[in-house]
């Protein structure tokens, strides 16, 4: 009697902690292997994973960087069809198509007093049952019942399976088999498909091809599997076929008949394809993206050597993106990002390369550029095509693109190096005012170098113990005396000397660095004036980077409670731009701040926007006049207007009034005659470190007696963070 004993398959069992890519490099490396039981410790069998379950599962998970470290655990059936390895093959078949036909047809584990010892499939029984026939077949006098049961189980099982399944005569290569599944898939019936050959039904190249492989395989005596087969059905549709072949021995041992079982994998491959296209295409605008666009600007560079011909990389960045992304909302940008795209499309010629590298950042591969007139009409079509106005879901929107042109060989060979170029001409154009191009130039990366020793140089200066805090007081015409003083920062550098706050700070704002100066700078200063006269406030500037550390409370907390200043000698100096961006979240720090009891100042107010809707959102406590103003206090009435009407509404609001850069003795008289409560500036002192601060902090030293020290035709230094 024919047992499971004969039809199993000693596969190599996996264990539940592997990971999916793993299995998925075995799956690629033994296209024989169907199935795979996963075992624990001991050896009993936990689960199972078969071939097409999983790789359309992989497919689901868009792809081998979702599952590949992750274990099998989550992708195996953890309820396989366990059966032990003596129960007689026909009564196993049996039952298990009455109970669990689709775990039959996707493979079952086979055991021996519950642990593992192989695995069977559709193919292996097919075999064994075939075996069994032709046995059956030599004792039919001892075992006619045996061998009808034998043919009723391969009929039941080839029936059932949802693969399809065929067989074809060795010697004429004619259908004599065809079950239900392959009528459904192929479309035929097997009433049509029966006594014909393939080339009944294709075309004669293809039928040719299939011939062909039949033959091989008769003649082989080897399992061929072919991967996939795009077979067209009679409706005209296609489907793609994953087929295992393999010829059937008759008694003499020559070959009779050739088997066949094709799953089918369309599903899998139309995955696949998503997965590829997901690799290489920006979702969103489905433009190629930064993998296919360094693929296609490699190409073209290469081609480019062998033709003699110029390349030319442009690197576009929408200049207003990010103000449409506020305002309108995220949908809005999307929109945009998805019109700018096909705008771009519009302005290049065919060959060209139009790609979305992230962000609202764009690039273009120009090939067959003769000279530069040819990129330089290109990024001034760009420029132009995006100056003008988009339809965004109702609203008339002028982005504006700034370009960066950088061009093969001069600029460069390689891919990265052209793209960094061009990006520095990006750079460029926008700081010269968007809505521009700009090509690259040498001088911009000696720029770039510097500027890149100048960032390694200031990741270490704060460690290094190179920055300090220059401090310059602010004077009460009220009360005429010091009642404060702001607080500087300074970095000495080793070797170029002082650096300008210029230069500095907004670097660290760009390389994320701000947050630990600033830090420094607030801890430092509130030490510092933990000596002064308790009249005597500290002013500390705060950039509007640090307000998105939501740590920002904690650590104003942290430095006063360190250096026991109380909380109404501390002045936060902020800008504008705090309240433009993210203003609700922001102003809820403010709020937090000033219930500590530290005064907020609104600083360079003038400047920018300067809505009076500040004003009313939240109680600062100090207006700063900008020193542009101030410059010119005494000779351009429109400034001296400007500075009344400020010191007018600070005076009804409550709010105290502070002019800035103060530099003689004609400004101060003048704004003293309208109303300014106080005044920072050259008159009075000069930054200074805290070590000659001391003779400033008396009751009205006699160098502020209104006698204008000399002034230092160096114009100050920057305000910095802090």
């Amino acid at each position: 009697m024919l047992r499971l004993r004969d039809a199993i398959n000693p596969v190599a069992p996996a264990r539940p902690e592997d990971y999916g890519g793993v299995l998925y490099d075995r799956f690629r490396g033994e296209p024989d292997t169907l199935i795979i039981p996963v075992i624990d410790e001991a050896g009993r069998p936990v689960g199972l994973l078969d071939r097409n379950s999983f790789f359309l599962r992989m497919a689901a998970e868009y792809g081998r960087a979702l599952y590949a470290r992750r274990p099998i655990s989550e992708l195996m059936n953890h309820e396989p069809l366990l059966v032990d390895v003596d129960v007689p093959l026909a009564d196993f078949t049996a039952d298990s198509l009455s109970a669990r036909p689709s775990e039959l047809l996707s493979g079952f584990i086979v055991t021996q007093d519950g642990y593992y010892i192989g695995v069977g499939t559709i193919l292996e029984l097919l075999q064994a049952s075939s075996d069994a026939n032709r046995r059956v077949a030599r004792a039919l006098a001892e075992a006619s019942g045996e061998a009808h049961r034998a043919r009723k189980f391969m009929t039941e099982i080839v029936e059932s399976m949802p693969a399809v399944v065929f067989v074809k005569r060795a010697s004429d290569l004619r259908y004599v088999l065809l079950n239900r599944a392959g009528e459904q898939m192929l479309g035929y019936s097997r009433e049509e498909m029966i006594g014909k050959t393939d080339a009944d039904f294709y075309e004669p190249d293809l039928a040719a091809v299939y011939r062909d492989r039949d033959l091989e395989v008769i003649a082989s005596g080897e399992v061929k599997v072919i991967e996939e087969d795009n077979i067209p059905r009679q409706d005209g549709a296609v489907v793609t076929l994953r087929t295992k072949k393999r010829a059937i021995l008759g008694p003499d041992g020559q070959p009779e008949y050739l088997i066949g079982v094709s799953e089918d994998i369309s599903e899998r491959k139309r995955a696949e394809a998503q997965i590829a296209r997901l690799a290489h295409y920006d979702p969103l605008t489905e433009l190629p993206n930064r993998v296919l666009f360094q693929q296609s600007l490699r190409e073209a560079l290469s081609r480019s050597v062998r033709q003699g011909e110029t390349v030319a990389v442009h690197c576009i960045d929408l200049d207003r993106f990010k103000i449409v992304n506020d305002t309108l909302g995220h949908p809005a940008g999307d929109a945009l990002l998805r019109a700018a795209g096909e705008r771009l499309r519009g302005c290049v010629r065919e060959g060209d390369t139009v790609a979305r590298l992230g962000g609202d950042e764009f690039a273009v591969v120009q090939c067959g550029v003769s000279h530069g007139a040819d990129a330089s009409r290109l990024a001034m079509r760009i420029v132009e095509a995006m100056a003008q106005p988009f339809d965004i879901q109702g609203h008339q929107v002028v982005a504006g693109a700034s370009v960066g042109v950088a061009l093969s060989p001069q600029d460069g060979l390689e891919p990265d190096e052209l793209l960094q170029k061009a990006d520095m001409a990006l750079y460029r154009a926008k700081h010269e005012g968007r809505g521009s191009f700009h090509f690259f130039e040498r001088a911009m990366d000696e720029t770039l170098q510097a500027r890149r020793l100048l960032e390694l140089d200031l990741r270490r200066a704060l460690g290094a113990g190179e920055f300090a805090l220059h401090y310059q007081p602010i004077y009460s015409l009220t009360e005429d005396r010091v009642t404060g003083c702001e607080a500087l920062v300074r970095w000495h550098h080793p070797e170029r000397g002082m650096i300008s706050p210029a230069e500095f700070v907004p670097l660290a704002e760009e390389i994320g660095l701000i947050g630990a100066l600033g830090d420094w700078v607030l801890r430092e200063a509130c030490r510092e004036a933990g000596s002064w006269p308790t009249h005597i406030r500290l002013a500390v500037n705060l950039s509007p980077i640090q307000f998105r550390d939501r740590h920002l409370v904690g650590s104003v907390i942290s430095s006063l409670a360190a250096s026991g200043l109380n909380p109404r000698r501390l002045e936060l100096e902020i800008t504008e731009s705090v309240l433009l961006q993210d203003s609700a979240a922001n102003l809820a720090v403010l709020h937090d701040l000033k219930s500590l009891g530290v005064r907020i100042s609104m600083d360079d107010f003038g400047t920018g926007y300067s809505s009076l809707s500040y004003l009313r959102s939240f109680p600062f406590d100090k207006i700063k006049i900008d020193q542009t103003f101030v410059r010119d206090i005494t000779d351009d009435p429109d400034a001296l207007a400007i500075i009344k009407a400020v010191t007018d509404l600070g005076a009804g609001l409550g709010i105290v009034t502070t002019a800035e850069g103060v530099e003689s003795h004609e400004q101060l008289d003048q704004l003293r005659r309208h109303g300014c409560q106080e005044i920072q500036g050259y008159v009075i002192s000069r930054p200074v470190p805290a070590s000659e601060l001391a003779a400033l902090l008396g009751p009205k030293p006699a160098e502020m007696d209104i006698r204008p020290e000399e002034v230092n035709p160096t114009p100050p230094l920057r305000r910095a963070c802090g």
